[in-house]
């Protein structure tokens, strides 16, 4: 699924197209609100507790819907307080580009029913061209600055009913970390090591002979995807998600 960093330039995108004052306010949980689902990470819990979508289920699902029947609680932005309700909205980013990634990219270009069967070459195509993407999106010093500047500030006032204090302040510290670090190809190994392993990428001297043609499977999976489809996720990622808050924030 797309990286972290990559959530949080559009969950920016999404904020600043809307112009709502409430986002403007509490950027620093909006930008932790786009990057939680994925706080498995560190708690490892199922993908389904966080995400609220079934991978292995190819009917159409909504996570956005599965979140607020799940808690409703959480569906009425005017009930919550500004930072519960920013950091909601960036959730909803979270899973409509995750969601996007799923149906427009993985699934028909990368996954089992695809051309490439859903192999260990097809998932370590899939994992490059998301980094190059990150690598992309997180060019822009400034941009990526501004994001960490606004997460530092954030008070973590949040109160969800799924995460608790002592997670929420863990993962809030791991993700300012996170996206301070460079992104390094070289990173690649430890977020794609499952892949790497089954393609029978094992020991250190092979990860890095695998590590230098990095930038060329990335460009491999480009050229197969082709630039315009890569183009039409982004924009889908964004008037969607640009949407799913506009509906959140303003009904």
């Amino acid at each position: 699924m797309p990286p972290l960093g990559l959530h949080t330039v559009v969950a920016k995108q999404i904020a600043d197209r809307l112009g709502h004052d409430l986002l403007d306010r509490e950027r620093g949980a909006l930008y932790l609100g786009s990057t939680a689902p994925d706080i498995r990470v560190i708690t490892r819990w199922d993908r389904r507790q966080t995400h609220f979508f079934d991978l292995d289920n190819f009917d159409e699902q909504s996570g956005v819907q599965g979140l607020f029947r799940a808690y409703p609680d959480l569906a009425h932005a005017g009930g919550l307080s500004p930072a519960t309700a920013a950091f909601v909205a960036g959730y909803l980013t979270h899973l409509v580009m995750d969601e996007a990634w799923i149906t427009q990219v993985y699934r028909p270009f990368f996954g089992e029913r695809s051309p490439m069967g859903g192999g260990p070459w097809a998932n370590i195509m899939d994992r490059a061209l998301q980094f190059a993407l990150d690598q992309r999106g997180r060019s822009d010093d400034e941009l990526v600055r501004h994001i960490v500047g606004e997460l530092a500030r954030d008070e973590l006032s949040v109160q969800v009913g799924f995460i608790d204090q002592e997670t929420l302040q863990r993962w809030h510290s791991l993700i300012r970390e996170v996206l301070q670090q460079p992104l390094t190809w070289d990173r690649f190994g430890r977020i794609a090591s499952r892949y790497l392993k089954e393609a029978g990428i094992e020991t250190a001297e092979a990860l890095e002979d695998f590590l230098r043609l990095l930038p060329d499977v990335a460009d491999e999976a480009v050229r197969y995807l082709t630039w315009e489809r890569v183009q039409a996720f982004l924009e889908a990622s964004v008037e969607q998600g640009l949407e799913a808050v506009r509906q959140y924030l303003c009904e």
